[in-house]
Formats: C-alpha cells, structure tokens, sequence
C-alpha cells in the first residue's frame, strides 16, 4: 500500500514538474517521467476504490453509486437500519415493512456489537443474494470503560476529557485498553470476512459521528480535536492489509457539525470511497440550511471531497410518534439535495418510532419513482450471451490466517 501511494505522489509532483518545464520553454517531448507505456496503462486502469487490491463487485457497487445521481429516476437507495444483528430483527424491521409496502429496502444496516455471534450472518447473506446492499457501523465499547459494554460508547459528558486514540493503533505499546479494541476489530473481521466469503459488498462506516463530542472516539471539546482520522486509517489498514479482506467499501461518516465541521477529522482520498453523514431533523435540511442555523454548510463541505454522498443515517427530531411523513426524505433529496445516493432510516427505540414500517406515507416513498428498493438494484453487470464456455467461478476473497499486525505510519 505504501509503495503504490508513495508512486501516486509522485506522479502528481511530476505532472506539476512538466507544468513548471513547459513555462519555462524546456520542450514536453525532452522530459522523461515515465518510463514506459506500461506504467501509463497501469495508471488508467488502476481500481476506482481506496483499497487497490478490492474486488471486481466492489468496484462495480462504487462506479454505480458514481452513476445514480446522473440518472433521471431510480437514483437514491432506500436503507434501513436494524437494532441487532438478528433474523428477529430482520423480521421486525424489513418485512414488516415489506409486508405493508409490497417492497422492500434496497440496503439493510447493521451495528457490529459486543453480543454478536459469527451464526448471526445468514439473513444478511440472503438478502445480499437476493439483490440487497448491506451497510456495517461498529458501536464498540470503550476500552477505557470495558465493563460499561456497548452502552459506554456514549460518554457521560461531552465535555470531559477524552483518550488519546493513538494508544489504540497497531504501532502503540501493548496495554489492557489496546487489547481491549483489537479484540473489537477482530470481531468487526470476522463478520466482513463471513459476509466476503458469500460473496457480498459491505459498506463499511467506522468511528462515525468522530466530529461530534457523544462518542468515546469524538471530538474533545477542550483542545477540539481527536485522533479519529489515525484510528480510522489504521482500521482501513487492519481490514485490507491484516485481515486482506477486500469486499469493502470505506465510508466516512460524519455528524451534524453542531461540534466540529463535518471534513474537520476527513481520513484523506486515499482511505474513502464515499462520504455519507447522519442527520435527524423533521425536514431533513442539513446544518447551513437554515439562516443563523451553523456557521457550517454541511452538504456543501461533503461534496467537496468529491466522492459519493449519501445519508448514513437520517430520520426525524422530534416527530417521534411515528406522525413524521416519510416522504420528507426523497422530497428534500430531490429538492435540495440531489447528488445524495442513498439514505438509511435509523430503528426506533422504547417509545421513540422512526423506522420505515411505523412511519406515515412510507408506501409513497417506497414506489416513489427515484427511489431504488431490492427489487430494482441494478448494478450487477449484465451477463452476455453464453458462447458455449463456461466462465471462471468468483473466488471470494481469502482470508490471512494468521492476522499478523501491518502497522502504517501515523499521519495528519
């Protein structure tokens, strides 16, 4: 990985080389960058995703998701995000809803959290196959506060100090909070592993909300800062280099900017494939919508890194009764948002109601004409005609077996 990105700057400094030697009047053709045209051609095809080794419907799921805001109806997934990673809660969330709508959600989110089991993954692994997308966060325990479970990943007051994350990286000293979290990404390998060996695409979103000050990760609110971006690199490294999984897209998820701005912790091109921030609000406008609001413009910040945008997590403020009109999410998509690919409706919880199948006018957002449920995913390649030979089987991607830690440079 360091070779090919150290390689990639390289390019960018001689491209701004022949730039600096034409002004000088030192003739294209007398200056020699590359050595051959094989480099040129390795540089063309290189793989659309941050991790340069993922596989092929990885790279197809990304360049799709590229494509959907350029289409003029079926452009934005549907998603919903479930309480556990259950058949049970499958069944409470998704055909519940499927069961009211006729349809159901193109995506389905999962939390990665200290009571799952590698048994668990089955559901998950039918609705890849029948045509479904599939969205991971980690919800995990801090390794400061272990007996708190996955309750402590919330921190009692936002204003208090937090931990340096730097003490979590593969690189740092062996302690009891280090080992704590390693245990956590072991888990977290597992299942991308089990879902990769079924040959599913998994979007991944770790640490999100890192700029806000709610999360043991967060932002610290004293010296406004965090060391997110370090822990979140050095993830990417564990999952793509220790573990060589490679059916992962990388997602930076960021919060409302109420603490920080939504880029401030942004892990750098090289280690996201798309950007998908949460927002709760009863008309879905992002902070820097409204007049006096943030001093932040959420959206407009996000699509500065070029990559595509999404919400990861969305659904109403207050209207929590299940009284919020479901519809709101592609009527603000459309009107305010459009290069927004997919959002992902969060569960309820207690008395608190906000998932699809509770909502009012879901059936409308469901057959709404720019919204894409399981039935009309489309980013599979087509397959062409048989020609009287069989192609090659799809290998998944295989597993290391011994986990030996690659440890990156830390970098901000």
């Amino acid at each position: 990985m360091s070779d090919k990105l150290g390689r990639r700057r390289f390019i960018g400094a001689a491209a701004g080389a022949i730039a600096l030697g034409t002004a000088g009047g030192i003739a294209l053709g007398q200056q020699r960058w590359f050595a051959d045209p094989d480099d040129r051609a390795d540089q063309v095809a290189k793989p659309v995703t941050a991790d340069q080794r993922a596989s092929a419907d990885a790279q197809a799921v990304l360049k799709w998701f590229r494509q959907l805001p350029n289409r003029k109806s079926r452009r934005v997934v549907s998603g919903q995000q479930l309480d556990d990673i259950s058949a049970a809660s499958f069944d409470e969330f998704v055909e519940k809803l499927a069961a009211r709508t006729r349809k159901y959600p193109a995506m389905v989110g999962v939390t990665v959290q200290d009571a799952w089991t590698r048994s668990d993954t089955r559901f998950l692994v039918d609705h890849w196959k029948r045509g479904g997308l599939i969205s991971i966060d980690i919800h995990p325990t801090n390794p400061w506060n272990p007996a708190g479970g996955a309750n402590s990943a919330w921190v009692q007051n936002a204003k208090s100090a937090k931990p340096d994350l730097r003490a979590l990286l593969a690189t740092s000293d062996p302690s009891t909070q280090r080992t704590t979290w390693r245990g956590q990404l072991e888990r977290l390998g597992d299942l991308v592993e089990d879902l990769g060996s079924a040959g599913a695409v998994v979007l991944l979103r770790p640490l999100h909300e890192s700029n806000g000050s709610w999360f043991w990760w967060g932002q610290d609110m004293a010296s406004r800062k965090t060391s997110a971006r370090d822990l979140y690199r050095d993830i990417f490294y564990y999952v793509t280099e220790t573990r060589r999984l490679h059916n992962v897209l990388f997602v930076y998820s960021p919060g409302a900017s109420w603490d920080g701005p939504a880029m401030e912790y942004y892990p750098g091109s090289d280690f996201v494939d798309m950007v998908c921030p949460s927002r709760y609000d009863d008309d879905m406008l992002m902070l820097g919508e409204r007049g006096g609001e943030s001093a932040n413009d959420d959206y407009k910040d996000i699509l500065t890194a070029g990559k595509p945008v999404a919400f990861g997590e969305c659904g109403p403020s207050s209207k929590l009764d299940g009284s919020w009109d479901a519809r709101t999410i592609i009527d603000r998509i459309r009107s305010t948002y459009p290069q927004m690919t997919y959002f992902n409706v969060w569960h309820g919880w207690q008395d608190h109601i906000m998932e699809l199948a509770r909502l009012r006018h879901t059936e409308e957002l469901m057959n709404d004409p720019w919204v894409i449920t399981r039935e009309t995913v489309d980013w599979r390649p087509k397959v062409p005609p048989t020609t009287g030979t069989t192609p090659p089987p799809t290998v998944p991607p295989r597993p290391s077996t011994g986990h030996s830690a690659v440890q990156p440079h830390v970098t901000r």
